[in-house]
């Protein structure tokens, strides 16, 4: 049974669209998208004299409607943002109402969502390839009622599912805390509740697929920028200064039921494998940003990890 996981591609449309390729590109018998699926941020589109202008990545723009617009719509949404065309007075009264953005920004990531669960529909289904999608600790809640509901992909979290040859796989998107403090950040105490939980509806945890998405703690895929107090990233001689920042309880609960498998993402910098006792964790990293989609290809037969690669492209 080959299956291909990929993991925090935070609105990328680009990103999206390769991860249901890769269903067909692998040849895989089933494909799993691990948490932080959801966008950053909003770039308004203001229209202004038959143009639309604003900032994209910090440059300017101002292009004319029809095509180019469109064109410039999609490179937003390929970056991961969501592009939002309104009315310099629009624009004017969601940027003083805190309440009123955050009522847009989740229209957009739900209706982005989605779309993305009826294009796996759409490309999947034909194929008999099931789909398999999780949130993080970024997501906002709003998005599960709508994974709850999509035609083929299935919603994980805080569930077990069985992949094509029996596997099963127990899912938690949740994270310990940050310092953004994300809407899916909890705890360690609540983490290892949720993890538990999970754990337990397994028939045979040893035999398992743990997707969880923050890595195991100090395990070297879980490696983050230390900040200084008002969170900007510390640097030395050697560039930006890294230090582990996974989950103590995601650790614990690796080490206490030793499955086949971790499926991990979270930290972007730390793609890597690593094994913690029999278990192999593997963290494909992340750059969403750059329309690049990094991934893991795993053989599982038997009950035992055949082969573990990593993709980019």
């Amino acid at each position: 049974m080959r299956l291909f996981y990929a993991t925090d591609v935070h609105g990328s449309e680009r990103c999206f669209r390769k991860f249901l390729n890769a269903a067909g590109f692998y040849r895989a018998d089933a494909i799993l998208l691990g948490g932080d699926i959801t966008g950053k941020a909003i770039v308004p589109l203001v229209a202004s004299n038959g143009r639309y202008q604003g900032h994209f990545l910090g440059e300017p723009f101002s292009v004319a409607g029809g095509e180019e617009a469109d064109e410039l719509e999609q490179r937003i949404a390929n970056s991961g943002y969501y592009a939002w065309r309104c009315t310099a007075e629009e624009n004017e009264a969601a940027g003083g109402d805190a309440a009123a953005q955050r009522e847009l920004f989740t229209r957009l990531i739900v209706d982005r969502v989605e779309q993305w669960t009826a294009l796996a529909a759409e490309r999947l289904a034909p194929q008999g390839v099931p789909c398999y999608v999780n949130a993080g600790n970024d997501d906002p809640p709003e998005i599960d009622a709508v994974l709850e509901a999509a035609e083929w992909v299935q919603f994980l979290e805080g569930r077990v599912v069985e992949l094509p040859d029996g596997t099963q796989v127990a899912s938690c998107g949740y994270a310990n805390m940050t310092p953004w403090a994300c809407p899916r950040d909890v705890e360690e105490e609540e983490l290892e509740r949720r993890l538990e939980t999970v754990i337990a509806k397994l028939r045979e945890p040893e035999a398992a697929v743990f997707n969880f998405h923050c890595p195991p703690y100090d395990s070297g895929i879980d490696s983050g920028p230390k900040l200084d107090a008002e969170f900007r990233m510390r640097s030395g001689a050697a560039g930006a200064e890294m230090r582990p920042v996974g989950s103590t309880a995601c650790r614990t609960a690796i080490e206490r039921h030793q499955p086949l498998l971790g499926l991990h993402g979270h930290l972007h910098e730390s793609r890597g494998v690593r094994k913690l006792g029999r278990t192999i964790c593997l963290n494909p990293g992340s750059e969403y940003n750059e329309g690049i989609l990094r991934g893991a290809l795993v053989e599982i037969r038997k009950n035992k990890v055949k082969s573990h690669q990593f993709t980019a492209g």
